[in-house]
């Protein structure tokens, strides 16, 4: 007997899911019984599990086919803990960097981030200047550890219909967040409504068409049972532009984190010998900056 309860999914794209247009990409390959929460905490070391996942031939767009309903994912996510805190300022520079410019010439009075973790970016736009910032985060853990003065404004809990008024923000961030949910056209049309006319939303999130997910491919790490929608920099803006929004500007999203971070993180063979090595050079703690399948988005209402 299934542990959870599983919806399906169709493309966003097409009508409907045909297997002729839409083939199985990679099958799934875990049980019910390998999930916890711990699978659905940020940035860890990916166990590889995924779901039948799916590609639409006329789009591009990576989807999982027959997925954990909304209840069993709210109580994994509310579970799930921060495992990035030695990242957290390098996250800072390289998500702020692409709208550091724009910025200068925004409205700066209110902002929303969305799936903001421990709130390190609401301490970004606080720092540069916003008046009023708030966030959204499923887990219980991460608000705790938030910076005194964003957390009493972090909502424990799933954005959606109702959590704030139509025309609030002139802001909204969303990093590695859009491809997590089951309704990713549901959440941008609510995300429309929440910014305020001339206002920006402004997300970061894998590309299927990166180098390193051509290279890797089912072992690499974004494809993941965390993972429902992936997009590339193609349908990405088909989909926004379908929730009523201008598309600003698409861009690949550079990331700097020592090599510690990426041989951890990476589908290497031998990750003792490549620590090794890289600490006998002393290059283990060293800075790389790559571009490593991360893309930008920058919207305006």
């Amino acid at each position: 007997m299934a542990k959870y309860n599983y919806i399906t999914k169709e493309c966003l794209f097409c009508d409907g899911t045909d297997a002729a247009d839409h083939p199985i990409l990679y099958k799934k390959n875990f049980m019910d019984e390998d999930l916890n929460a711990d699978v659905f905490s940020a940035r860890r070391t990916t166990e590889h599990f995924h779901y039948d996942m799916l590609k639409c031939k006329k789009t591009g767009l990576i989807f999982s086919r027959y997925i954990l309903d909304d209840d069993a994912l709210n109580e994994l996510y509310k579970e799930s803990v921060v495992t990035f805190g030695e990242q957290t300022e390098f996250i800072k520079r390289d998500y702020w960097q692409p709208i550091a410019g724009y910025v200068k010439k925004w409205k700066t009075k209110k902002a929303l981030d969305i799936g903001c973790s421990n709130g390190f970016f609401l301490e970004v736009l606080k720092d540069n200047g916003y008046e009023e910032v708030y966030g959204v985060e499923p887990g219980e853990e991460p608000k705790k550890i938030a910076r005194p003065d964003v957390r009493d404004n972090i909502h424990t809990g799933f954005y959606g219909p109702g959590l704030y008024p139509a025309n609030s923000f002139d802001l909204i961030t969303c990093f590695q967040t859009l491809d997590h949910l089951s309704d990713p056209l549901g959440m941008l049309k609510n995300m429309y409504e929440n910014v305020k006319p001339g206002g920006n939303v402004y997300m970061i999130m894998h590309n299927t068409k990166a180098l390193q997910a051509k290279l890797f491919g089912e072992k690499s790490p974004i494809i993941d049972v965390e993972h429902i929608y992936l997009f590339n920099k193609e349908n990405l803006p088909k989909l926004c532009e379908k929730a009523g929004f201008k598309v600003v500007s698409v861009f690949d999203v550079k990331n700097g984190y020592p090599y510690s971070y990426w041989i951890r993180m990476s589908p290497l063979p031998l990750k003792k010998l490549w620590v090794g090595l890289f600490k006998a050079i002393g290059m283990y703690k060293k800075v790389l900056a790559i571009n490593a399948g991360n893309m930008g988005i920058i919207l305006e209402k």
